[in-house]
């Protein structure tokens, strides 16, 4: 069984890595007759030209050996494949470019190396992109699946239970519950509980499961330990679902300090030198390029409309709550009639403050636009948590639980909250609630991708517009 399991596992990366080698090969051809050629006339590449094909192959091979594969895994998002993706891709450049220099063979030049690069990133993110849905639809059929048995009957069992039966595409084939406590103390369905603690080795062989996870509640945990230990010395796959879910809902981190184990309560991907980094070179790339291009045709147009729809400034300025609670001033094109209120009280539905043209800014998201100017300054990022009023970050700190690890990043001009449909008005305390978990849950699971996915799920909304912008 555990050959056939490591040869479906072998069988998924050997068909992605053989998409991988064929897209490299004709993106290669495809870059040099569209742009090579003619920075390189004096080579013929099925003649002369055969010792690029050893090297990009030979370079690539060593670039996904190192970086891996992760399609083969039950859970993968689309961030985490393109992550996989721009670290080869960008390993593979520089091992490839520098073979080049160092064996004097600078036959292309570094702009023709560059341009292959990009193509061949969009291509093989493509592949694996397609490769994650087929191989998902496969799963779907039950095929690709994977034996697995629950040890425990009550609620953290039963949420595992229902995220493996809600999600068909992970291939998981659900074998049953063992417990030990009375049938009267179940949560799960006592029909699919099929024995005791200590019956689950003989089932596990019988049955040729290829994974337990222990839910157990806490007490009972130490039952599990020769379990843990039957199924390492089976080849067993074991996971284990700490009963401490109970009062920690949020992502957590385990680390160790020597041999002591630590949890994190809140797990921080931008406290990463190097994510912090290329966030913020991000920020400042993307802004500058805004600002210089498309801001100043946007504040003529939309400065004079402004001006004509009431009169007052074209900025609004108002007092926001930014990372490690500090305060800046948050700019954006003024929507509504100058009133002693605006820093008060919320926008509202059919609100009789807010200008025609102030109706339209908002529903498209237009009026946020100044707000590249303070991503410039350093006081907000293009994706983050949005920035909210003074007045509603103390009012709402008290009154939901983790409000304030939201200010742990810089806010940002969208967020995932936002795309995700909550934003505009909070008329009960509940869609402030469901925003805080989307803030959460962002700064939990940022990568560079996910902001990507953020900013063109912005612009798509901007585009259809909002029933909840007003």
């Amino acid at each position: 069984m555990t050959s056939a399991k490591n040869h479906n596992i072998l069988s998924i990366k050997s068909i992605v890595a053989a998409g991988d080698f064929i897209i490299l090969n004709l993106c290669f051809i495809l870059a040099f007759f569209l742009y090579g050629k003619d920075l390189a006339p004096e080579i013929d590449l099925w003649t002369n030209g055969r010792m690029f094909f050893v090297l990009i192959n030979l370079t690539y091979a060593i670039s996904l050996s190192y970086v891996g594969i992760i399609l083969d895994k039950r859970t993968v998002f689309i961030e985490n494949i393109l992550g996989k993706v721009t670290k080869t891709i960008v390993l593979y450049f520089l091992i490839s470019f520098s073979s080049l220099i160092i064996a004097q063979s600078f036959t292309l030049p570094l702009i023709f190396w560059v341009f292959y690069s990009i193509l061949l990133f969009g291509a093989i993110s493509c592949w694996r992109i397609f490769a994650r849905l087929v191989l998902k639809q496969y799963r779907k059929k039950g095929r690709n699946f994977q034996r697995i048995i629950i040890l425990g009957a009550g609620k953290v069992a039963n949420e595992v239970y229902q995220s493996i039966a809600n999600n068909a595409a992970y291939g998981y084939k659900f074998m049953g519950f063992f417990d030990d406590r009375n049938p009267k103390e179940y949560i799960v369905n006592g029909d699919l509980v099929k024995g005791k603690i200590e019956d689950v080795p003989e089932f596990a062989k019988n049955n040729h499961i290829d994974e337990i996870v222990c839910a157990l509640p806490a007490g009972d945990d130490r039952k599990a330990i020769p379990i843990i230990k039957f199924a390492e010395e089976n080849l067993i796959r074991c996971y284990i679902v700490p009963d401490f879910k109970r009062f920690l809902t949020q992502k957590i981190n385990l680390s160790f300090m020597e041999d002591i184990p630590i949890v994190s309560l809140i797990e921080e991907p931008l406290l990463n030198i190097h994510n912090k980094f290329l966030k913020r070179a991000f920020d400042i790339l993307f802004s500058f390029i805004f600002l210089i291009t498309l801001f100043p045709v946007l504040f003529i147009v939309l400065g004079i409309a402004i001006k004509l729809s009431s009169p007052g400034p074209i900025f609004f300025r108002q007092k926001r709550t930014g990372k490690k609670n500090s305060e800046f001033s948050c700019l954006k094109f003024r929507t509504m009639k100058v009133n002693e209120d605006a820093d008060l009280i919320q926008a509202t539905k059919n609100d009789d403050r807010i200008t025609k043209v102030g109706a339209f800014m908002r529903k498209t998201n237009l009026d946020e636009i100044p707000q590249f100017l303070n991503v410039l300054l350093g006081h907000m990022s293009v994706v983050g948590p949005r920035p909210h009023m003074l007045r509603h970050t103390e009012m709402y700190s008290k009154l939901i639980d983790k409000y304030m690890v939201r200010h742990f990043t810089k806010p940002g001009i969208t967020g995932w909250a936002q795309v995700m449909g909550y934003r505009g008005e909070t008329k009960e305390l509940a869609d402030m609630e469901g925003r805080i978990k989307k803030d959460m849950w962002y700064i939990e699971n940022w990568t560079f991708w996910l902001d990507m996915k953020i900013i063109y799920l912005t612009i798509r909304n901007m585009i259809r517009g909002e029933k909840n912008a007003y």
